[in-house]
């Protein structure tokens, strides 16, 4: 029997309120890394791999229902920490005419910030270290304080030296930084235990002011990556080895309804297609489909029933 390999992904998740009306909204979670995780899951679902969600959560009925929420989604939640006097952190959507969204953020007392700290902290550095695949993001680092950044650190370090292979989207979000320089410096540290980096392309202009997407790729080898996908909207990719790239043209879309984790879903459909063994070019396309899917409904993580059969 084929043992199952283990993906674990690290970062925040949270409470998503959505505009029905002006007044009414609808309750969803979400969250960068957990879309990421969730469109994996229904990706990969009778594939060898376990998905692992790593964050920490309140003692609440709403985190109780997350935990439910992501167990129905096939992820592994056994490494959830829990945390007393804590909450998940909450988020409004407003999404205009174009489909563009404007976010507000309740997270301070979010328990995800508090993810390694505490007793259980050496217990889930012992897991993580043994994960064939470790993904995080941007916002990963940005909620965390810096001990803790270099407690992942040294999670991830041990990590690729025992052969597991370390997946990242640098995800900026101003708020979430003290300045540009703080965060500049924390993704700069943190690129030399990447393997497969997937940035949005404006988020690297902004943060280390690539002048291309080509020049994003090139700054990403020279501190040791070995795969680049750079994302640029509704225009190409840029796909991207050592030895070769190419750009890969995205979906045709009639109408945008909402682009809430287009990124996210692209991401999980890039990941799964090269996991199932299809190249990078070729698992370009499949991030492509994926991600057009989503953004012609509302909300971060689209019905199970309109998913589309990829693979």
């Amino acid at each position: 029997m084929t043992k199952s390999k283990q993906i674990g992904v690290i970062g925040e998740a949270m409470l998503e309120l959505s505009h029905q009306t002006p007044t009414t909204l609808a309750l969803s979670f979400a969250g960068d890394t957990l879309n990421f995780a969730i469109y994996l899951s229904r990706l990969l679902q009778n594939q060898a791999f376990d998905i692992h969600y790593i964050t920490a959560l309140g003692q609440d009925p709403y985190s109780d229902q997350m935990l439910q929420n992501w167990q129905t989604e096939g992820l592994k939640t056994d490494l959830i920490q829990r945390k007393e006097n804590k909450l998940p952190g909450l988020y409004l959507i407003r999404t205009d005419s174009k489909g563009e969204r404007s976010f507000y953020f309740y997270r301070s007392n979010s328990a995800a910030r508090d993810l390694f700290k505490g007793d259980n902290r050496v217990d889930l550095s012992k897991r993580l270290i043994k994960m064939d695949y470790l993904y995080f993001s941007g916002i990963s680092l940005a909620i965390l304080d810096e001990p803790s950044r270099q407690y992942l650190a040294d999670i991830l370090q041990k990590a690729k030296q025992s052969g597991a292979k370390i997946i990242f989207d640098t995800n900026y979000r101003a708020s979430l930084w003290i300045n540009l320089d703080s965060a500049r410096r924390t993704l700069q540290t943190f690129l030399k235990y990447i393997d497969i980096v997937l940035p949005t392309f404006l988020d690297d202009q902004l943060v280390f002011g690539d002048a291309t997407p080509e020049a994003c790729v090139q700054r990403l080898f020279k501190n040791g990556v070995s795969e680049v996908v750079v994302k640029c909207g509704a225009e190409p990719a840029l796909v991207a080895t050592p030895k070769q790239q190419h750009r890969v043209s995205s979906c045709k879309v009639d109408k945008i309804i909402d682009t809430t984790a287009a990124g996210d879903s692209f991401n999980s459909a890039y990941f799964a297609a090269r996991l199932l063994g299809f190249d990078p070019f070729k698992s370009c396309l499949y991030g492509h489909e994926l991600a057009a899917n989503v953004i012609t409904q509302t909300g971060a993580l689209i019905p199970r029933t309109k998913m589309p059969n990829l693979f």
